[in-house]
């Protein structure tokens, strides 16, 4: 039962990429591209990769690295 709440909570937190080009209507390619930038930064943390093939990616970290990168092309204009 307890293993069900854990898994339950983890889907509520982190989705794999297409959840996460589903939830923020993004293209794949642009969210390996996003993925790539993320890993060079601080927002590396959002991302969590337990095999060479799994992906998962934190919700609210990926929104956070969107605001970021909306803040800079903003500042630029």
């Amino acid at each position: 039962m307890l293993y069900f709440l854990l898994e339950e909570k983890m889907e509520e937190n982190y989705k794999d990429k297409r959840g996460i080009s589903e939830l923020f209507d993004v293209p794949i390619k642009t969210l390996n591209n996003d993925l790539t930038e993320m890993r060079r930064t601080e927002f590396n943390v959002y991302i969590l990769r337990p095999s060479h093939k799994r992906v998962y990616i934190n919700v609210q970290g990926y929104k956070s690295f969107l605001e970021y990168k909306q803040k800079i092309r903003e500042s630029t204009i």
